[in-house]
């Protein structure tokens, strides 16, 4: 398994710090979080810190030179959700405080967190896993694609004339959950599973920022939600309603996704109708097993890959990982990524049935951490 390129970290021994907190090490991540992301509340931290640090897992990196030695400087923190895609669920990474210490930048600390994250979710079986990027720029290199716009929405006038109650306690917010998970079964393909222990987490993550959550109710019918945070600045956290009462003013790209294990990943990718076979060549820098040329068998139950050689014929049908991941994934049309592919690295007509791929629709993915 490729453990990823160290460069400058193998060079000079670094890569000796590179390890997993364990459980009652994880609060020394913190001071570099607070250095990296400012605009995070003490008390929004504490939440994180007795929260999402129950069951995560934090990669760091440590100095090892005399009087710096055993401080954090790089870090990547797994963040476990339970995500529903096309009617299945998995256990997926989200990765967040992603963060290098000033000093130690562009020196090949993240190259080396990455490429160790990717080792360990290719052992586990996991077929992607997410981010939110401050900078995309900073993660295609990495075979991460965007698969998510979040829209803003407001509500309609009528919207604004319904009933509304707050959430006041853990109990109550697990119970919206059960209308949260319907309304998003209804619409999308992709989304965290809102049960019980998301939405009590969730209600915790809202009190930390001193947030306002309601329900909204059309006469004794639950016909939405909406939740405003921050205890000096306020913002919208979310927006969840019926269409009769919601408008999307616009939206923005806001998750980035990269496909990890490949054969985990396939057995989900199934054709509306019929069976396909095809050889595709993909490009995978980070993860070497999901490089080279590998047969596809589509069904209508599901699909099949497997490496045929480690060498990409020319003029074969190529696209890189994060293009696989968009197209996949719903967020980009196959016939841009083979429109493309075809012009940059030839190719022959790409079989008809690859597009009629079932699509589960697009995804929802706007948690914060």
């Amino acid at each position: 398994m490729n453990m990823g390129n160290f460069g400058g970290l193998e060079k000079e021994g670094w890569q000796e710090g590179v390890r997993y907190l364990a459980q009652e090490e994880k609060g020394r991540s913190r001071k570099l979080w607070e250095q990296c992301f400012a605009e995070d509340s003490a008390r929004f931290l504490d939440y994180y810190y007795q929260e999402k640090c129950r069951d995560n897992q934090i990669l760091v990196l440590e100095a090892l030179e005399e009087g710096k030695a055993g401080e954090v400087v790089s870090m990547v923190q797994r963040n476990p959700y339970q995500v529903s895609w096309g009617g299945r669920q998995y256990r997926l990474d989200y990765l967040v405080g992603v963060a290098t210490a000033k000093e130690w930048r562009r020196r090949g600390c993240m190259k080396a967190l990455l490429g160790r994250v990717f080792a360990d979710e290719f052992r586990e079986g996991m077929p992607f896993s997410f981010l939110m990027p401050a900078d995309p720029a900073i993660y295609e290199p990495f075979g991460f694609s965007y698969i998510y716009d979040q829209p803003e929405y407001c509500l309609t006038g009528r919207g604004l004339r319904l009933r509304r109650e707050k959430v006041n306690g853990e109990e109550e917010a697990a119970k919206a959950g059960e209308w949260l998970e319907g309304w998003l079964k209804k619409r999308y393909g992709l989304f965290a599973v809102r049960d019980r222990a998301y939405m009590i987490r969730l209600f915790r993550e809202i009190e930390s920022e001193y947030g306002d959550w309601e329900l909204i109710w059309d006469g004794e019918r639950m016909a939405g939600m909406e939740c405003f945070w921050g205890k000096e600045s306020r913002e919208r956290r979310f927006l969840y309603a019926e269409e009769e009462y919601l408008e999307c003013t616009k939206s923005r790209p806001a998750i980035m996704a990269r496909i990890v294990n490949l054969e985990a990943f396939m057995e989900n990718i199934s054709l509306k109708e019929g069976w396909e076979k095809i050889e595709i060549g993909i490009l995978d820098g980070q993860v070497e097993e999901n490089n080279g040329l590998f047969s596809w068998e589509l069904t209508e139950e599901g699909s099949r890959i497997r490496r045929i050689s480690r060498e990409i014929p020319e003029g074969s049908w190529t696209v890189s990982i994060g293009e696989l991941t968009g197209w996949l994934l719903g967020y980009v049309s196959p016939r841009v990524v083979f429109n493309r592919g075809n012009q940059m690295r030839g190719g022959n007509t790409l079989p008809q049935k690859l597009w009629d791929i079932r699509m589960y629709g697009s995804a929802f993915l706007d948690e914060i951490v």
